[in-house]
């Protein structure tokens, strides 16, 4: 495979250890993660935890066959009571978060913000005739690393290692965020238990001592990193893909979602002037109906 040139951000490249036979993803999200952001501005610790979302939500997702799209959600009780992170199978990433300004304070930690709650796992793929299926698990508490973790613990029982990292460049005044993941998958590797054992400790090790420096910066190029990381072992990459930004909200979609409502649901949406106004939660784009566009909505449908 060709190397991917060392400023390459957005991108996701699968990986092979050649000794251990272990795959694992490195994800890096530049401009995808950027543009999400920034279009909330959320307070800091909530950008920081939606940024770890979406870089997760790709390297998961990079680890999937589906046609459709994968989403990965967490609900809590605390101050930060949802956030969601989508990824298609062509690379478009959005996400969001919803909390309640007034008590975030100084919540910082994932603990304080998020407190009990869920994590769920989708993949749609009813839009081109397949199944959907979804995995939930109870949230860790301590962060949202270790509830991934305790996922493919508990419910995919796949030997999992996850190194993350977000951060927001002062002098580029822009976000980044990446992440490595690893994982032993049944039937690979060692012939023996304990060899298999060996070279994944080994691996663990090797992964706690990639710093968010490294991981971040993108003067250092995907591949020179995961060779820097783990040249030992030798390692076989794979075809990348690119990640975007994209958000599937346009006209027709917000029509058809106020369409679902009864008359009078809707009409009791108008404001003061008669207009309807709905913001998408994943892009912020505003759409505005006026009271012809409201009348037409319910005249199409009699046809």
């Amino acid at each position: 495979m060709s190397l991917l040139q060392p400023s390459r951000l957005d991108v996701l490249r699968p990986f092979q250890l050649e000794t251990s036979q272990l795959r694992g993803r490195l994800v890096r999200l530049g401009e995808a993660v950027d543009t999400v952001l920034k279009a909330h501005a959320y307070p800091r610790p909530v950008s920081d935890l939606l940024g770890e979302l979406l870089v997760l939500a790709g390297g998961l997702a990079g680890g999937l066959k589906f046609a459709g799209r994968f989403s990965l959600q967490i609900r809590g009780q605390g101050p930060l009571r949802l956030m969601v992170a989508d990824v298609t199978n062509d690379g478009q990433m959005r996400g969001y978060a919803s909390f309640d300004p007034a008590e975030i304070g100084e919540a910082v930690g994932f603990a304080e913000l998020v407190g009990e709650g869920l994590m769920a796992l989708t993949v749609d793929q009813a839009a081109s005739g397949g199944e959907t299926y979804q995995g939930i698990v109870q949230l860790d508490g301590r962060s949202l690393q270790d509830s991934m973790l305790t996922y493919f613990h508990q419910s995919e029982q796949v030997p999992t290692g996850i190194r993350s990292a977000v951060g927001y460049d002062e002098l580029a005044q822009t976000w980044r965020a990446a992440a490595v993941i690893v994982q032993a998958m049944p039937g690979e590797g060692a012939v023996t238990a304990a060899e298999r054992e060996d070279d994944w400790r080994r691996t663990m090790l090797l992964l706690e001592t990639l710093s968010d420096a490294e991981l971040l910066d993108p003067g250092l190029g995907p591949d020179t990193l995961l060779f820097r990381l783990f040249h030992e072992d030798g390692v076989r990459v794979f075809d990348s893909l690119d990640l975007t930004f994209g958000c599937s909200c346009d006209d027709g979609r917000v029509t058809d979602m106020l369409r679902r409502f009864e008359r009078d649901e809707v009409l009791a949406m108008q404001d003061e002037s008669g207009k309807i106004v709905v913001t998408c939660e994943f892009c912020s784009r505003v759409y505005r109906f006026t009271a012809p566009d409201i009348r037409a909505l319910f005249e199409d449908s009699l046809h």
